[in-house]
């Protein structure tokens, strides 16, 4: 019980001590882009860090009254797979002039991500009609 109440003392008086540690060599950077097709448009914003995307916000839109649904999703580069790594599909499936968003989502990888590409695509018949942005390098690797 003594111990209890040393340590609530203790972490008091550091709480009012007024010192305040901020450090940044570790921050995040935020990045944004946004790539757009005939049925469909898709913002993207996220925080980059050397081996992880955090924060990640989608705004998919379906731009065309075709009964086809539309999804985004991000192809991540790595120093390891420079080919990249496709993240999962993020649909809107409301149809005719809708808005869907998905938030807070992260993707995390094993080794340096090098940039991303995100994709705009619409489901439709056979394989799917995607464009693709261009290449957002990350700034916390070189």
């Amino acid at each position: 019980m003594n111990v209890k109440r040393r340590l609530t003392t203790a972490a008091l008086g550091l709480a009012t001590s007024g010192v305040l540690i901020i450090t940044t060599a570790g921050a995040a950077h935020a990045a944004a882009t946004s790539v757009t097709r005939t049925g469909v448009s898709v913002v993207a914003t996220w925080d980059w860090s050397a081996n992880s995307l955090t924060d990640i916000d989608y705004t998919v839109n379906d731009t065309s009254c075709d009964a086809n649904d539309v999804y985004t999703r991000m192809r991540v580069y790595t120093k390891l797979n420079p080919d990249g790594t496709d993240t999962a599909k993020r649909y809107n499936s409301s149809g005719c002039g809708s808005t869907v968003k998905h938030l807070n989502l992260k993707f995390e990888a094993s080794n340096n991500i090098t940039g991303i590409r995100l994709y705009a695509c619409v489901d439709d018949a056979g394989s799917d009609s995607c464009t693709r942005s261009s290449f957002s390098d990350n700034p916390k690797v070189s």
